[in-house]
């Protein structure tokens, strides 16, 4: 092969589209392909011929027939044309090079190689590459795939929890730890209770006797973790429950294997959302969750930066944020009194699903007892407007569609919610989609759940038999398509602050959650986020388990291209946003990220 075809192929083995073909089909290419230069200012395909085209260098655009931009494209970008369009698609905006395939000879080799007669195919999609690299991800991953027994402290002390607080604070102290595991008289090997030196400096200060047995001040029920799970995991379930100690057991039977600690993972890598909670906890005022709350966005920046995937960067953006919410209601308790009645602060939308970025806004409700006095809605109407302007003064945006509590159709008794959710659920109009998404995305971050649960487990039931719901949110789903227009190409905003760029949440993750929903109530699943709700559908036999791969793998795609969007800006001293100019992805994104909407677009025609 001569230098010059040597070139072209080499160009052409690292031209993304073109990777899933052999070798030896790519060589078939090869030898068909002309080369074309194209002027800058001059219309798109020249002579509107149709075929394959591959650009070399320079630039060019496609655009519908009202003017408005699909998509730019630049070296190693690919377009197929497979008839010759009625108009110009768009112009050269930089001198260009381009390998063309003219339309008759790609069905020739198209009828000679059936790989050249699948790639040719626009509806025949290309497996979506999961591997985080390939995502971009960099950084020491390390924190997100080490197993927790890899950093555990080995054989703990374990005592039993009939010894006096003196004798567990001389045994600590010999033994130079920071927390005695314990276990009762009649189960000598099974931890039951922790005690820690922050459990010893409580005592002390409220004037327990040390003679007390050291049960009556340890922290019980424990919170475990098996000794498999990734640290990363352990991470979280310190930071959601205010925790610096985690028991880790033998999967197995249960039985003790070590314990965890926060100084182990911070030995390992930085874990800056443990202090963050615990620094939330820690604030006595308004002044003090702002300045706290300043760090979420580096705590972004530096998740990704770790290597961390969407949806572990957003399962720790939802707890921080979870542990705002709690902190601003126990302050306003404190300086008004406690609430009159029993109540539960709810989160809807991304909140409610663990799906937050540092760019979110307010989803929320109450739900108030229904065996308190009328008069109470006003104290929990100045609860829900202390804490949500709370929440926006922390960078945590008021909702634009008014959904949190201080309207009242977002708080009500629990009676009113059950005749709410009811209505909607059981003869949905067209309007009432949007009110049933919320519905069906809450959760309880504060207070009684009990008030709460029964009416979600009531609305899945109801979920599941009617088909007038699932068809209701099944047209909402079909009516998000994302942004992949004709010849496979990006569909831009066309107006407004954003205007040529690709909204990754309203046009790329929320068609995958809209369906994931519908799916998930089909199956009759209490799941929450979007992968999770995937899964269930696919195993309960709603979607097949190639739909529900291809689905979670385009969330977490388009997830971590926004992850990553936003933690560029940040670093940049920029406002986040969910607005990506698809200019800024490099040849292997923009080809993933096609791939991630098309198999977006074939679930909705063919799962829905």
């Amino acid at each position: 092969m001569n230098g010059e075809l040597e070139e072209i192929r080499e160009f052409l083995d690292h031209c993304p589209d073109l990777a899933p073909l052999p070798k030896a089909s790519r060589d078939a290419f090869l030898r068909q392909l002309t080369l074309r230069y194209l002027r800058e200012g001059t219309s798109f395909p020249p002579d509107a011929e149709p075929g394959l085209w591959i650009v070399r260098t320079g630039t060019l655009e496609i655009r519908d027939a009202q003017d408005t931009l699909h998509d730019r494209l630049g070296e190693g970008d690919l377009v197929h044309i497979p008839n010759t369009p009625a108009r110009p698609l768009g112009p050269v905006t930089e001198d260009a090079l381009v390998y063309h395939l003219p339309l008759d000879r790609a069905l020739e080799l198209a009828a000679r190689d059936d790989t050249i007669a699948q790639f040719l195919d626009a509806d025949a999609p290309r497996p979506l590459a999961t591997d985080r690299t390939a995502q971009g991800g960099h950084g020491d991953r390390s924190l997100l795939t080490t197993p927790v027994r890899a950093l555990m402290t080995c054989d703990p002390i374990l005592a039993v929890s009939t010894l006096s607080l003196r004798e567990a604070a001389r045994l600590m102290d010999r033994g130079d730890i920071s927390a005695l595991l314990l276990h009762t008289p009649e189960r000598p090997g099974e931890p039951c209770g922790i005690l820690t030196d922050t459990d010893l400096r409580r005592a002390v200060a409220n004037g327990v006797d040390p003679g007390q047995p050291v049960a009556e001040s340890m922290a019980s029920p424990l919170t475990t973790v098996e000794r498999g799970t990734p640290a990363f995991e352990a991470l979280l379930r310190m930071a959601r429950h205010d925790i610096h100690h985690l028991p880790v057991v033998h999967e197995a039977d249960g039985t003790l294997a070590g314990i965890l600690s926060s100084t182990d993972l911070i030995r390992h890598q930085g874990t800056s959302a443990i202090y963050l909670v615990r620094d939330l906890r820690r604030a006595d005022d308004l002044a003090g969750l702002q300045g706290v709350m300043q760090a979420l966005p580096q705590l972004q920046v530096q998740l990704v930066e770790a290597g961390a995937d969407a949806a572990q960067l957003t399962q720790t953006v939802t707890t921080v944020i979870d542990t705002l919410t709690q902190r601003l209601i126990e302050l306003d308790e404190r300086d008004r009194g406690p609430a009159p009645c029993a109540f539960a602060w709810l989160a809807s939308g991304s909140q409610g699903r663990h799906e937050q970025t540092v760019f979110t806004d307010q989803d929320t409700a109450l739900i108030i007892a229904d065996d308190a006095s009328p008069d109470v809605d006003v104290w929990f109407a100045e609860l829900a407007r202390g804490v949500t302007a709370g929440l926006d003064a922390c960078g945590i945006r008021a909702c634009p569609g008014d959904v949190d509590p201080t309207h009242p159709d977002w708080r009500r008794p629990a009676a009113d919610w059950a005749r709410e959710m009811e209505r909607v659920l059981h003869h949905p109009a067209p309007r009432d989609a949007m009110l049933a998404t919320h519905y069906l995305d809450m959760r309880v971050i504060h207070g009684a759940a009990e008030l709460f649960e029964p009416l979600r487990q009531q609305a899945l039931e109801v979920g599941a038999r009617h088909e007038a719901l699932l068809s209701t949110l099944a047209d909402q789903a079909r009516n998000l398509p994302p942004p992949l227009g004709f010849f496979r190409q990006f569909v831009l905003e066309d107006s407004g602050a954003h205007a040529d760029t690709l909204d990754l949440k309203m046009r790329g993750l929320l068609p995958i959650v809209a369906m994931a929903r519908v799916f998930a109530l089909h199956a009759g699943s209490a799941a929450r986020s979007t992968v999770e709700r995937l899964s269930a559908a696919a195993r309960a036999g709603v979607i097949n388990e190639s739909t529900a791969e291809n689905l979670a793998d385009a969330w977490l795609y388009i997830a971590n291209l926004r992850a990553r969007h936003q933690a560029r800006q940040i670093r940049n001293g920029q406002p986040p946003d969910n607005a990506l100019d698809p200019a800024g992805l490099s040849t292997l994104e923009r080809s993933h990220l096609k791939t991630a909407f098309r198999l977006v677009n074939d679930a909705r025609k063919t799962a829905l």
